[in-house]
């Protein structure tokens, strides 16, 4: 059974339809991606795993508990990072610590301080006299010092310098290698391509596609000068590729999986100035954004 399952899962406020029909799983011990633009209805849907607001239709759990009757249980099994945390500005980093690490049962002030160590953090500052980005080092501290089945994390890596973007990633990625699932919202595909097992993506409100990150990996975009058609590709490629014409002269195709044998039925062609790139999270999330249709 998926640690997190939401089945048809739908919010609507008065005639705006913030969520529609969403249905996804996620298996434990993954970091599971969620992508889309503002207002695509990522916070919609994490505020409704948390229990912070009812469903219009469907069902959300975690750990087989309704998010909405058994919320209070899902929030025992949950630590959540928002993406806009305030903290206290007169307390010091470490009686934060202290104080947040002791309401969990679950909590590590040990676990706290290591973590802290690992991104640097002056834990003897108060938070009012921190940078942003300290501000944001100590609410991801905050959030990972326990043993959460879930953790959720909202935009984790913001107002982050990139050295320590990348010690956030390694330790996501040795959390989830403990058993951890991790719940990762982010505007930074590049990121999120680093980290997770697998994405979705929403638009509009709406679930448009999740993927594996390993299959998107295995893809390449190939872009070539054409003189005149291409021939017909075999049948054992055919569901493999997809040819798209930008111009007369110009063609594009994403080959999915092993690019041999597409290259030997290209071999008969008249292609030129061929360049092949692999495709990449961000030629995903880029189709998807400027496609009308959304299944």
């Amino acid at each position: 059974m998926p640690l997190v399952e939401t089945k048809n899962l739908s919010k609507q406020f008065g005639s705006i339809t913030a969520l529609s029909r969403c249905s996804l799983q996620i298996p434990a011990g993954q970091v599971f991606g969620l992508l889309g633009p503002n207002g695509a209805g990522k916070s919609t849907l994490i505020r409704l795993l948390m229990g912070m607001m009812s469903p219009t239709d469907g069902v959300a759990t975690v750990a087989g508990l309704d998010c909405h009757r058994e919320s209070l249980k899902v929030r025992s099994q949950v630590s959540y990072l928002p993406g806009d945390p305030r903290l206290d500005r007169q307390y010091r980093g470490r009686d934060l610590l202290k104080m947040f690490t002791s309401l969990r049962p679950d909590g590590s002030y040990r676990k706290a301080k290591e973590i802290a160590q690992i991104l640097s953090l002056d834990t003897t500052r108060r938070v009012g006299s921190m940078s942003t980005g300290m501000r944001q080092k100590l609410a991801l501290t905050l959030a990972l010092a326990n043993d959460a089945t879930l953790i959720i994390l909202d935009e984790p890596t913001s107002n982050l310098d990139p050295t320590i973007r990348q010690q956030v990633i390694k330790l996501l990625r040795r959390m989830c290698q403990q058993g951890r699932t991790i719940l990762f919202s982010s505007h930074i595909l590049d990121e999120v391509e680093s980290v997770c097992d697998q994405v979705a993506i929403l638009k509009s409100g709406k679930l448009a596609t999740t993927c594996t990150l390993s299959d998107v990996r295995q893809t390449h975009r190939l872009r070539g000068l054409i003189k005149q058609p291409l021939p017909p590709p075999p049948a054992d490629i055919s569901d493999s590729i997809v040819i798209t014409y930008p111009t007369d002269n110009q063609v594009m195709i994403e080959i999915q999986g092993d690019l041999q044998p597409t290259f030997q039925w290209l071999s008969r062609s008249t292609l030129a100035e061929v360049t092949i790139e692999p495709s990449r999270l961000r030629s995903l999330y880029e189709n998807i954004l400027h496609t009308d249709e959304v299944s």
